[in-house]
């Protein structure tokens, strides 16, 4: 039979590190689909329910640990997390449609010429010594005025690399790397 929540709580308040996995183990997949229930399809792509679980249980552990909870009755751990996931839910949704980074502000890389649409590789057996020149003297104007990051996320779309992956490298957000593409893209179009 399994332990109640609250001796959990109590062992792990005194340091047992089993206690507190026994707990994560007996939640998390639950508050996982509370979680991404509430997630509608567009936030869905920007927050992923194990983070905002993982959030969650930083949150409850630290409260825990500083006593600021008293269990007293049988599912108020439940409830308890259940209600510390769906703020820690609601804090990501009020940052991700804060006036900046509101989502509806998102804008489509379906062009032609998007960069993010650049193919990997130029078709042929290679640019002929013309070409490539030209293409090196391009790919120098492009990169020209670039702050580091900018230019190293620029640089490894130009090498074919996916937008995911190149988020993955620069650690940051898929966002991000695209919203660089595409100011890249619109001084080139202005021909700045």
């Amino acid at each position: 039979m399994d332990e109640p929540s609250a001796v959990l709580m109590a062992r792990w308040c005194d340091g047992d590190q089993q206690a507190a996995q026994a707990i994560f183990r007996r939640y998390a997949h639950r508050l996982r689909a509370l979680a991404q229930r509430r997630l509608s399809g567009r936030l869905g792509r920007h927050l992923d329910a194990d983070d905002i679980v993982q959030s969650a249980y930083q949150s409850f552990f630290a409260g825990a640990r500083a006593g600021r909870y008293a269990l007293r009755r049988r599912g108020d751990l439940w409830r308890l997390l259940v209600a510390i996931t769906l703020h820690t839910l609601q804090r990501q949704v009020e940052r991700h449609t804060a006036a900046k980074r509101h989502i509806g502000r998102e804008r489509s890389f379906g062009s032609s010429s998007s960069l993010a649409k650049l193919p990997a590789r130029l078709p042929g057996a290679g640019p002929s010594p013309s070409q490539a020149a030209q293409l090196s003297e391009t790919r120098e104007r492009i990169l020209r005025g670039l702050r580091p990051a900018q230019r190293r996320i620029v640089e490894l779309r130009l090498d074919g690399f996916e937008i995911d992956e190149i988020a993955s490298q620069v650690k940051r957000s898929e966002r991000t790397v695209r919203r660089v593409l595409d100011g890249v893209k619109d001084r080139l179009q202005l021909g700045k």
